[in-house]
């Protein structure tokens, strides 16, 4: 009586297709460089990789973000370190008048000429574009914050943007704030001051200069009635702790892009010890089952023509 093919066969189909099974697999990580081929092969790694890779998505996304304000930032810094520069030189002007006054009416005419230039310049400054972008007009960037006068129109309100889980950094500044606008007469405060000093110029009542004053209210905080060169102080002061606070923003923004850089290298290494085939693992194993399969091969061939009547003595 002959052992019955069909259980030969059925043996055979089992063991074959696990061996082959493993040959593909092992061939396929040698061949990709990849240990996990599909989310089957190891379920609890495809998880982690995944979030891992979510993880090194909101890092690129943070990354592209830091290098956006980080050019802003530059360009405001930039802005406004122009503008406080103006406007030092124009305070050295401003003491000298009210120290020795004007000799003529020429030598009026070319401080005159000097206060507008300064004037206008300031205001350029303060309607610095970023691409089409006004960065002192707050989240309504789109058309000049200020006009020719130095009359402030942007919005109070900063559009942020994310650059680390649960950060925020401005992308747009409102200028009322770092222009040192007061709000009395929504004018910059060193603009209104040389505004007043060329009217007082143009009047040829020098002594004015001594006597004149400004109701000066800025970021909320009311300084009352002050004269020119002190409310002139207090408008320049603004705009100067205005850009050491962006130069406080550059340095925290540097740091958590380093940081960003660190834990990316060690998300990518992570995901390189759960998705990277091990290669000596990965021949080895192909190895161990080329040799059973193989085995297999030759059992099947030796035991496919066995009958019980060979048993028998």
């Amino acid at each position: 009586m002959r052992i019955p093919d069909v259980s030969f066969f059925d043996s055979f189909i089992k063991y074959d297709r696990l061996r082959e099974r493993d040959l593909k697999k092992y061939t396929d990580q040698l061949a990709s460089g990849k240990k996990i081929l599909s989310p089957s092969d190891n379920t609890v790694d495809t998880v982690r990789s995944l979030r891992l890779s979510n993880i090194a998505d909101d890092l690129n996304i943070y990354r592209k973000n830091i290098d956006i304000v980080k050019s802003t930032l530059e360009t405001a810094e930039g802005a406004l370190s122009s503008a406080i520069d103006a406007m030092q030189e124009t305070k050295v002007e401003l003491i000298r008048l009210h120290n020795t006054g004007v000799l003529d009416y020429e030598d009026a005419q070319i401080v005159k000429d000097f206060l507008v230039s300064m004037r206008d310049y300031v205001i350029d400054m303060a309607n610095t574009k970023v691409g089409d972008s006004y960065i002192f007009a707050g989240v309504r960037n789109q058309s000049a914050p200020f006009d020719a006068s130095g009359v402030y129109s942007g919005a109070t309100q900063e559009s942020k943007v994310l650059i680390s889980k649960g950060v925020e950094t401005s992308n747009n500044f409102s200028g009322k704030d770092y222009f040192g606008v007061n709000e009395i007469s929504n004018k910059i405060t060193v603009v209104e001051v040389i505004d007043r000093v060329i009217d007082i110029i143009d009047s040829g009542d020098l002594s004015r200069l001594n006597t004149e004053t400004i109701a000066l209210t800025i970021n909320g905080q009311s300084y009352g009635n002050v004269k020119l060169l002190e409310a002139f102080d207090i408008g320049l002061s603004e705009i100067a702790k205005h850009r050491s606070k962006i130069g406080s923003d550059m340095n925290v923004i540097d740091n958590i892009y380093q940081q960003h850089l660190e834990i990316e290298v060690n998300v990518n290494e992570l995901k390189s010890k759960l998705e990277d085939a091990d290669y000596a693992f990965a021949i080895s194993e192909l190895e161990k089952a080329r040799t059973a399969y193989e085995a297999l091969l030759s059992s099947i061939a030796q035991n496919k023509d066995l009958s019980l009547l060979k048993f028998i003595k």
